[in-house]
């Protein structure tokens, strides 16, 4: 059985082809959780105001498109790839296996 080039994997993910999404709301969290940021960490990080992540994880407002796509980039590289001395925690476990 013949198993996919990782780097193959990945470039699939960044394809510009991919749709536009615009994260808010539980997937938001959810991406932030799996990454193993802190509101404030991740505000930082995707150069927002605290208050507009808050609101879009709140469902009032989204991220944008290209922040949404490198965000869930983000996230499925740490799903596909963790760090083997971190402990999983049983909320995120319930949280990743939910969606």
């Amino acid at each position: 059985m013949m198993l996919a080039h990782p780097l193959r994997m990945t470039e699939a993910l960044l394809s510009s082809e991919r749709p536009s999404i615009r994260l808010h709301g539980a997937r938001l969290y959810r991406c932030i959780v799996v990454i193993g940021w802190s509101e404030r960490l991740a505000a930082e990080r995707l150069g927002v105001h605290r208050t507009a992540l808050r609101r879009a994880i709140a469902g009032t407002s989204s991220l944008a498109p290209d922040l949404s796509g490198w965000l869930l980039d983000l996230e499925a590289a740490h799903l596909a790839h963790p760090s083997p001395h971190r402990h999983k925690s049983a909320a995120g476990l319930r949280l990743a296996e939910q969606t």
